[in-house]
């Protein structure tokens, strides 16, 4: 929809000028000249969203239009097809927006990952730890031996409480200078997460909603991941956990790609569920024009 409506009629103000960024991007994407390394894109749209020019929607209308609209394209990550892991993905994201925030810590995941399975067969498996050796598909790194999971998990409550703190900082300042930052902690911990991997089946699943429990907590939306955008997720996943060679840098550069891919998709949820939301409304109002309407004027919406 981006190529189909250009400018307000009104006058030029600071929301249409945020409005008509994300229409853009929405362009470029459509055209394929988006996705990359390069994090300047997103970060600058996130900044006008989040520069108070704008009044954005509320955390909770993104939850609950992100679970309406988009749980679904989470399960084909996984290409999920049976009906009871739906349900059950269904049930992790409900209960993961509802989890108190005080309560959230690096054992959340055993709760997510109950309610991931309350609606199989065997509910029981939810929660259960992996008790045999695994392996993580398309990514030749070495998980972690079942005896270690519990001890790799506890060097993980720390860093999980750091990054409620640091999320509460941007959430009540307002201050998303440090929002990069913020996404590239969180990636961290993902990624340490799918390394331990604490359950035989589930564990991405579990770890995206943990992940995305974080974001809500710094006020961010929650992001989903479409089929098309599988290979380019796991691409910039392997990258992440790929064990370094020998003389070669084993730093946060790693997380570079998984980090801007994120960045990319907080655009896209905005541009999803609130920015097309507000640019219909404002169609119907009369106040966008179609490209074709602005070229002959006497076309235009009253």
């Amino acid at each position: 929809m981006a190529d189909d409506f250009l400018k307000t009629i009104d006058d030029v103000k600071k929301e249409t000028d945020i409005v008509n960024s994300f229409l853009g991007f929405v362009y470029r994407k459509q055209k394929k000249v988006l996705y990359s390394m390069d994090a300047i894109v997103p970060l600058s749209l996130l900044d006008k969203y989040y520069s108070g020019d704008i009044e954005r929607l509320e955390i909770d209308e993104f939850n609950r239009a992100f679970i309406r609209s988009y749980i679904k394209n989470e399960s084909l990550v996984e290409d999920v097809h049976d009906v009871a892991m739906k349900k059950g993905l269904g049930e992790m994201y409900e209960y993961m927006c509802d989890f108190p925030e005080e309560n959230f810590c690096i054992y959340t995941l055993f709760q997510f990952h109950q309610k991931l399975f309350s609606k199989c067969p065997h509910p029981e498996f939810g929660g259960t730890v992996r008790n045999c050796p695994a392996v993580l598909e398309g990514i030749p790194i070495d998980l972690c031996e079942p005896g270690e999971i519990t001890r790799r998990l506890s060097d993980l409550r720390e860093p999980v409480e750091a990054l409620k703190v640091f999320a509460y900082q941007m959430k009540y300042s307002n201050d998303y200078s440090a929002l990069k930052d913020f996404v590239r902690e969180v990636m961290k911990v993902e990624c340490q997460i799918i390394k331990t991997h604490p359950f035989n089946d589930g564990n991405k699943r579990t770890t995206r909603c943990f992940a995305n429990k974080l974001f809500i907590m710094a006020g961010l939306p929650p992001v989903y991941i479409k089929l098309e955008e599988k290979k380019e997720y796991q691409l910039a996943l392997k990258e992440a956990l790929r064990p370094r060679s020998a003389g070669e840098r084993d730093d946060d550069s790693k997380y570079d790609i998984i980090t801007n891919f994120y960045l990319y998709k907080l655009c896209d949820s905005i541009i999803e569920l609130d920015i097309n939301p507000r640019v219909n409304k404002e169609i119907k109002a009369g106040k966008y024009v179609r490209m074709s309407e602005q070229q002959n004027p006497e076309k235009k919406l009253k």
